[in-house]
């Protein structure tokens, strides 16, 4: 498994698929029993533990429950990395006084764990885990613990963290709206295995893995039994996906307008991927043959992904 410098590298799986394992075994808190872990060109399996510790500064980590120490502030958690790296009281405020600003918690460096929500501990251990300026942050679960709503903001913060700083995350989870949400890849796992890689777009419009799949049907904007739906209709049914700027043009009904086929729209909707819009429509077409074979085949070649439904 590759991961690009830069990128947001979601891992998905089930409980008991390997998630946390792999994501421990890149800064090697898990010591894999066979393979090499190259961060940065560097394979840490080859490495002194002082060298190891050395490298282990570059790769921040964020957990599911926090983990920060209950009697100490806000400002003390996100220094403790620093004083392990021994720099000087000065350059450890004027870094704290840095992070608790990128991360919304101005004015509240000096409360304990105890006086903060949920979101608030999350955005103390993101600051933490940037502390020695990383190159890569690991993201365990980072949202499981918290509501849809503080999930929302702490997945926002994780991608404008990305796209200001260029760190490279990599993050796990069971959520494929996290996913969906803001990585560019992601990484299927199954009983210890990789079952399916790609860009984000492609595995959720494109599933191969029937594990892919039954995460897809999860966030799926399809509601309903379409099998049901299908045989309700006389007509034929697809399923019709749009991606980018398509989603926003007719292109259906200039498809349909100079045919004597007639459509009907079942389901439809438009959402976003990261920054890319997309949306499903679930048609039926009633007519010749012939005539909706012709304007299936115009809808793929303007580049529309285009399904029939039995």
């Amino acid at each position: 498994m590759t991961v690009r410098k830069g990128e947001i590298f979601g891992i998905i799986g089930h409980s008991g698929a390997g998630k946390s394992t792999l994501l421990r075994c890149i800064n090697l808190l898990e010591r894999p029993s066979s393979g090499t872990v190259n961060v940065g060109g560097v394979d840490l399996t080859k490495l002194t533990d002082r060298q190891l510790q050395k490298e282990r500064r570059k790769i921040g980590m964020i957990f599911q429950h926090f983990n920060l120490l209950s009697m100490a502030t806000v400002r003390e958690n996100i220094a403790f990395p620093l004083k392990l790296a021994k720099l000087s009281g000065t350059e450890i405020k004027n870094r704290v006084d840095e992070l608790l600003k990128l991360v919304g918690l101005e004015g509240h460096g000096d409360k304990y764990p105890a006086q903060l929500s949920g979101g608030q501990k999350q955005r103390v251990g993101i600051a933490r885990a940037l502390a020695n300026n990383p190159d890569v942050l690991l993201c365990d679960e980072a949202t499981s613990a918290l509501d849809p709503q503080t999930t929302n903001a702490i997945l926002s913060l994780i991608l404008d963290i990305n796209q200001k700083l260029g760190i490279t995350v990599v993050l796990i989870t069971h959520e494929m709206q996290v996913i969906r949400s803001i990585c560019d890849r992601v990484a299927v796992i199954d009983d210890g295995q990789i079952v399916e890689l790609g860009d984000v777009i492609d595995v959720f419009l494109k599933p191969q893995h029937k594990v892919t799949q039954d995460f897809v049907d999860e966030v799926s904007d399809s509601a309903g039994d379409l099998g049901q739906l299908v045989k309700a209709r006389s007509g034929r049914v697809f399923r019709v996906h749009f991606v980018g700027e398509l989603t926003y043009e007719p292109i259906l009904y200039n498809a349909v307008k100079k045919t004597s086929v007639q459509f009907a729209i079942l389901q439809g909707t438009i959402s976003r991927m990261k920054q890319t819009p997309y949306g499903e429509l679930i048609v039926e077409l009633i007519g010749p043959d012939a005539e909706i074979g012709g304007i299936i085949d115009r809808l793929k070649q303007d580049g529309l992904n285009v399904e029939e439904l039995t």
